[in-house]
C-alpha cells in the first residue's frame, strides 16, 4: 500500500491548493450500509419510474422516462420539467434524512481550506456544504456569480453553472463549492438527459473561449473552469465515464492549456492498464480499497494545520 509520491509532494507544499471534483462515491463511502439515491443512478431513476429499463447509459435512460411520463396534453419540455421537479423532491427528502441520521459518517477532513480552494461537485445535493456549515468558525456565504461570463439571464445554464457558495473557515481561508450539473435548491440548474447535456457541452465551449479571451488580456475570471485549469485536481468518488463529455472537455483543455500532462489525481481501485482513465489520471494510492483510501485521505488532510 502506498501514496502517489507526486501527490504527496504537492500536499506538503504550503503554496499549493487543490481543486476537488466530487462524485457520488462520496456518498457511497459514507452510506455504505444504506441504499441511497444519492449514491446510485439506478435507485434514483427507479424512484422516478420503477418500470424503466436501465442500460447504464443514464442520459438515455432518463429520456426513456420522459417518454413514459409524457401526457398527450403536454410537450416534452413540460414533461422534462415535471420529472426534474420529482428528482428535486426525491433528493431533498433523502438529503434531510442523511443529515439527520448519518452526518458523522462523512470524511469532512478532506475539505481543509489550507489545501483546497474549490470543490466542483457533480452531485445535486448540498450535503458537504450543510455539514461544513455546522462547524465552528465557519461563515457560509450566499450563492454568487463573480464571473463576467454570460450574466444576461439569471435563469440561463451559463449563469447558474458559474455560481458558487463560499465557506470562510476562521481566518485561515475560503473554499468555494460549484455545481456545474445543477443543484436541488434550483431545479432550473439540474442537468439530466441528452438534450440538457448537449446544451451544457455547448456552454462549456463558450466558457473555454471566454477563459482564453481573458487570458489573452492578462486577466482571469471566477468560474469553476478556471479553478480546474489553474490548480492540480483530485477526482474523488467519480468514475468519469465517457458520457461525462463536459468534464472530459474541461480536463483535456487543462492539458492543452498547460502544454503538458498536468497533475490530475484520481481515487480508484482498479490498477489495470485497460481503463481509459489511466491515460489521463494518476492514482492517489496503490494497493488500497476505496474504504481505505477515503480514510487515509481524511487523515492526511486533517493533519495539515
Amino acid at each position: 500500500m502506498s501514496i502517489n509520491l507526486q501527490f504527496h509532494k504537492l500536499i506538503n507544499n504550503p503554496k499549493i491548493k487543490f481543486t476537488i471534483i466530487l462524485g457520488s462515491g462520496f456518498h457511497k463511502y459514507a452510506l455504505s450500509t444504506r441504499d441511497s439515491v444519492l449514491s446510485s443512478w439506478d435507485l434514483l431513476l427507479r424512484a422516478l419510474d420503477p418500470n424503466v429499463k436501465l442500460t447504464e447509459q443514464y442520459h438515455l435512460d432518463f429520456e426513456r422516462i420522459i417518454q413514459a411520463k409524457k401526457l398527450d396534453s403536454e410537450d416534452s419540455y413540460k414533461t422534462e420539467k415535471r420529472v426534474i421537479q420529482c428528482v428535486q423532491k426525491i433528493i431533498k427528502y433523502e438529503q434531510a434524512k442523511v443529515i439527520e441520521d448519518c452526518s458523522k459518517c462523512y470524511p469532512m477532513g478532506i475539505f481543509n481550506q489550507k489545501k483546497v480552494s474549490d470543490v466542483i461537485s457533480l452531485n445535486f445535493d448540498e450535503i458537504p456544504e450543510l455539514l461544513l456549515g455546522k462547524q465552528k468558525e465557519v461563515k457560509v456565504g450566499k450563492f454568487e456569480n463573480d464571473s463576467s461570463f454570460s450574466k444576461s439571464s439569471k435563469d440561463s445554464y451559463a449563469y447558474l453553472s458559474s455560481r458558487f457558495k463560499s465557506f470562510k473557515i476562521g481566518e485561515k481561508g475560503t473554499i468555494r463549492f460549484w455545481h456545474p450539473h445543477g443543484i436541488i435548491s434550483n431545479n432550473k440548474s439540474i442537468v439530466l438527459g441528452v438534450h440538457r447535456y448537449s446544451q451544457m457541452l455547448n456552454e462549456k465551449i463558450r466558457m473555454r473561449n471566454h477563459q482564453l479571451k481573458e487570458k489573452r488580456g492578462n486577466s482571469s475570471d471566477t468560474t469553476w473552469y478556471n479553478c480546474l485549469i489553474d490548480n492540480p485536481v483530485i477526482i474523488l468518488g467519480a468514475g468519469m465515464s465517457p458520457t461525462e463529455w463536459d468534464m472530459w472537455f474541461a480536463l483535456t483543455s487543462k492539458n492543452r492549456a498547460n502544454g503538458t500532462k498536468t497533475q490530475i489525481f484520481q481515487m480508484r481501485e482498479c490498477e489495470c492498464k485497460k481503463d481509459h482513465r489511466h491515460e489521463w489520471f494518476e492514482p492517489l494510492f496503490r494497493g488500497m480499497s476505496f474504504k481505505e483510501q477515503w480514510e487515509e485521505l481524511d487523515k492526511l488532510f486533517k493533519k495539515i494545520k
